[in-house]
Formats: C-alpha cells, sequence, structure tokens
C-alpha cells in the first residue's frame, strides 16, 4: 500500500501468492502449516468471492487486564508458544520499585503467566521475533527485553523452544546503557545506546546475532524498523528510522541497506520545528510508511510519509498536544485488491483524552469528521497500537489497543473490527474503473475519466499534498458509463496534487503533476 495508490497496482498473479505459500521449504512445517494452509484457504475464499462493505464500527472496549496494578507496553505477536496463537506480552509495576513483564493467550481468559519478575528489578519493552517458519530445530521464538538488574539498563533475551524459556543472555558486551529498543519478526533490532542508534541483526536461520552497527552517533531518538506482521510475505525492507535534533529542529531520516554496497548514507525525509513519535506502520500490507507528530510552530499534526514514492501527506486537523499516531497497512484481497489504511491517534480535550480512528480503507486521506472516537471513555487514554488478529471464518479482525487510566492505574483496553467478506451477488459492489488523466503532466487543462459499471454514488476530487481539497470536480449520483470531466488549474502552483475517486467503501487515486 502506498499513499498515492489506495487500490492495489500490480496483482495481476494472484496465484502466486498461493505458489509462495505451497511451495516454501520449510523443515519445521508442525507449526507453520496450519497458518499457511488456513491463509491459502481463506485467500481462495476471498479471491473468488465480492467484497460486502461493513465497516460500519468497532466493538466497544474491552478491559484486558486488571485496574489493581500499572499494565503498560502491550506487544501481540502470532507465536508459537503452548499452541500457534496470538500472544500478548506486557509491562506490570505494582509499585515504582519493580517492573514484572507478564504474558497470555490474547483470545483465552485463562490467567496470565509470569515471564520475568525480581523485586528491586524493572524488566520493561518486551520484543518478540517469531523463527519457527524458517529452521528445523526447537527454537521457536525470541523475547527480547530490557532490565537495570546489573544497575544500568540492559538488552537481554530468553529463546522459547519445546522445553519452555531458556535462562537470559545479553544482547551484547556493552555496559552502556541501552533503552527504546524495538524488533521486527525479519530479526532486525534497534535501540539507543548513549544518544545512539544502534543495529544487531539475528540471523533466523543459523540463531547468530550478527555484528552491532552505528547507525547513526548523536542526537537521536525514536529508532523504527519496519513493523509488518508476517514474515513469511517477503516484506524485509531494511531500512531504519529515526530522527535527529539538529540546530533546533528535527529531521526524520532514514538509512537504508543493499547486499552489494552494506548501509548506505543516511537520507533526511522530513524537516520541522519539533517532531515526535516516530513509527513505522503495522500490518499484512506493504510497510514502508512511517508516522510522527510535528510541530510547526504554533499547533501539532500528524504527517505520513511514504518510502516507496517519497509523498509526504499531512492531514488537515490540528491541536495544541501530539496525537501519537499509529498507522496500519493491510490488504484484503477479493475480486480485486484492496488496500487497507486505519490511523489511530490520541484526541487531547480540556480534560480528557480520547482514541479516534479514522475509517477503514481512507487511512491518511480521512477527515476528521471521519473519525470515530473508539475508548468511550472519560478517564485518560495513552498510546494506541492497531495489530491484525485471527482470521475466523471468512472475517479478518483487527485489534486496537491502548493505556487507560482507571483506578489511579493504567489498564490495557483494545476494540476489534473486522472485514466481513461473503458470498453476496455481484451488484452489491460498485465498481470504479480504470481511472485516467490525459494529458499528466498537465500545464493547465486535463481530462480525468473513468468506467463506472452500475448506477451509483461517486464524487471526484482533488487535493493537495498537505490534504487541503482544492477541487471537486463531481459529486451524486451516476448511471452507469464511461465519464469524461475537463479539469483546468490554471489557478494553482504547480506540484503534485493528488485525484481522488469515492464510492462505497472504495477509494481509487491518481498522482496528478500540474507543470507550469
Amino acid at each position: 500500500m502506498n499513499l498515492k495508490s489506495m487500490t492495489r497496482k500490480t496483482y495481476s498473479s494472484i496465484p502466486n501468492f498461493c505458489t509462495l505459500a505451497c511451495n516454501i521449504n520449510l523443515p519445521n512445517m508442525k507449526t507453520y502449516l496450519p497458518k499457511v494452509i488456513l491463509s491459502v484457504l481463506v485467500l481462495f475464499f476471498l479471491i473468488t468471492s465480492p467484497l460486502f462493505c461493513q465497516w460500519d464500527y468497532w466493538s466497544n472496549p474491552v478491559a484486558i487486564t486488571d485496574s489493581l496494578s500499572d499494565n503498560t507496553n502491550p506487544v501481540i505477536r502470532y507465536v508459537s508458544l503452548e499452541e500457534p496463537d496470538y500472544y500478548m506480552f506486557w509491562e506490570k509495576s505494582p509499585d515504582t520499585l519493580s517492573t514484572a513483564i507478564y504474558y497470555k493467550n490474547f483470545y483465552q481468559t485463562d490467567e496470565p503467566h509470569i515471564f520475568m519478575t525480581t523485586n528491586g528489578v524493572h524488566y520493561t519493552n518486551p520484543q518478540l521475533i517469531e523463527t519457527s517458519y524458517y529452521q528445523s530445530g526447537d527454537t521457536l521464538f525470541y523475547v527480547f527485553y530490557e532490565s537495570d538488574e546489573e544497575g544500568y539498563n540492559n538488552i537481554f533475551y530468553r529463546v522459547y523452544n519445546e522445553n519452555g524459556f531458556t535462562e537470559p543472555r545479553a544482547l551484547t558486551e556493552s555496559t552502556e546503557e541501552k533503552t527504546n529498543l524495538l524488533c521486527n519478526n525479519f530479526g532486525r533490532i534497534v535501540w539507543m545506546e548513549q544518544n545512539r542508534i544502534m543495529h544487531a541483526k539475528l540471523n533466523i536461520y543459523t540463531h547468530i546475532i550478527e555484528e552491532v552497527v552505528v547507525i547513526d552517533s548523536g542526537n537521536c531518538t525514536f529508532p523504527s524498523v519496519i513493523q509488518a506482521d508476517d514474515d513469511w510475505m517477503g516484506y524485509d525492507v531494511p531500512a531504519v528510522a529515526w530522527i535527529k535534533e539538529v540546530n533546533d529542529s528535527s529531521r526524520i531520516m532514514v538509512r537504508k541497506y543493499n547486499q552489494q554496497n552494506g548501509w548506505l548514507e543516511p537520507e533526511v525525509l522530513f524537516t520541522g520545528s519539533q517532531c515526535l513519535n516516530l513509527s513505522f506502520c503495522t500490518g499484512i500490507g506493504p510497510p514502508e510508511i512511517l508516522s510522527w507528530d510535528y510541530f510547526n510552530d504554533t499547533s501539532w499534526h500528524v504527517v505520513h510519509y511514504d518510502l516507496q514514492d517519497n509523498l509526504t501527506y499531512i492531514p488537515e486537523f490540528d491541536r495544541n498536544e501530539p496525537f501519537y499516531p499509529k498507522f496500519y497497512s493491510g490488504i484484503i484481497p477479493v475480486t480485486r485488491w484492496f488496500d487497507v489504511g486505519i490511523c489511530s491517534i490520541v484526541y487531547t480535550h480540556a480534560d480528557s483524552t480520547d482514541i479516534y480512528t479514522s475509517p477503514f480503507y481512507y487511512g491518511v486521506w480521512a477527515l476528521f469528521e471521519d473519525y470515530q472516537n473508539v475508548s468511550k471513555s472519560d478517564n485518560l487514554v495513552r498510546y494506541p497500537k492497531i495489530i491484525s488478529g485471527k482470521v475466523i471464518g471468512c472475517n479478518q479482525y483487527f485489534i486496537n489497543i491502548w493505556e487507560e487510566q482507571v483506578n489511579n492505574h493504567w489498564q490495557l483496553k483494545y476494540v476489534t473490527a473486522h472485514e466481513c467478506l461473503s458470498m453476496v451477488e455481484e451488484k452489491n459492489l460498485p465498481s470504479l474503473l480504470d481511472l485516467r488523466i490525459n494529458p499528466n503532466p498537465v500545464s493547465e487543462e486535463t481530462n480525468i475519466s473513468f468506467l463506472l459499471d452500475r448506477p451509483s454514488d461517486v464524487v471526484l476530487s482533488i487535493r493537495d499534498l498537505s490534504g487541503k481539497l482544492v477541487s471537486t470536480v463531481a459529486s451524486g449520483k451516476l448511471n452507469a458509463g464511461q465519464y469524461v470531466y475537463e479539469w483546468n488549474g490554471a489557478s494553482l502552483p504547480p506540484g503534485i496534487y493528488i485525484v481522488i475517486l469515492q464510492n462505497c467503501s472504495v477509494v481509487t487515486t491518481k498522482k496528478l503533476i500540474l507543470s507550469k
């Protein structure tokens, strides 16, 4: 998924996905094969079934932890623990003197289990790397975490195999303070060490932690790596992003890696007066979307950046406090591919906060009035995260989890939503086909055309890269047929604009280049 194309661009050979899933040569098929088979069966069903538009609601909030202690910083991954399923690891603090790490099956009501606890020690920031897909040994997944048990903050890990969890080991021999740990399912590990961005790679075949690399050497914060949910889909984009403070301004940085030249020189993606809360998107879709908070000297804004197309998008809404944005990128395969883009933010009122979530499919294009309050509480809330959940029947579930202050403690709450696809008639899905702009690039006038295969409500609009609406070309109920609209951009400055064609839950976009 990218910000300029909300429908999938190049999936003419959908069977290749099934071929990929069925032909992977994996020795440890006991844990991997059931997931692959389920995914292939679901994909087969979805590809042969039209979409039924059901993005109407998220569930009511549910508490998944108690409110007798602070429960914070959850991570949810599909791992092979007692049985392959979605498990949640999180921090649990009865007081300020100690912090433990607990875990439980996310979908079960059983009591949580203790992963690490010692009086007077803080075990924090659990991160999971699933490895059972790739090798024939009994190592199933890794849990990395931070701990101050040695008198300074260090990073440790434990391996889960058929005998349970191994004893802790330190990630490196360095005695420097280490914070801001983040891992992904490709074995990439980043952290902060004395204001430096560090990177290591766990080889998920040999289980060797490869050479530690200094990505950047000073004034750095918020290190991030690709956070795609399912590693076997092939989304290991070797890149590290971070925020660097230079001369009273913030720079969004990225450094990429390739096999021929190794780590390339850092690139500056964005510069602003202050930036915070940088993160890569989660999800099962293409993962190259970054989100962060940006202060423009008067108010806070959300910024999304597409690494694939070097496209920046800043929604129109703003507040006096940061939004802590989290973006989800996904793909729902039906008779044609649909991209899922969901943005979740913290919205600050005068004396409270709420978790708001954008409509499905619209992602970065949503106006704030289209967002939904999903936390529905007068309590303080913070740190939303959106991830993929189970596939149940023909429903793909999504989880939106956050921290909420209850009884003077932080409690973990969540809501779920699902994409329901069912055997309905094709006539229930109006189609927007063959959106074209000709000529493009354009000096002043161009023609925008599309084919509508049945009567339906359509909105054809144009926005600039800040998200501002510059023109509504067409709006209303149209009959089936080919439509061509003339558009004149003489009054607009040269630059890149986005043509947006909306119908039901379907959004199709194309980039328009205005040159004078």
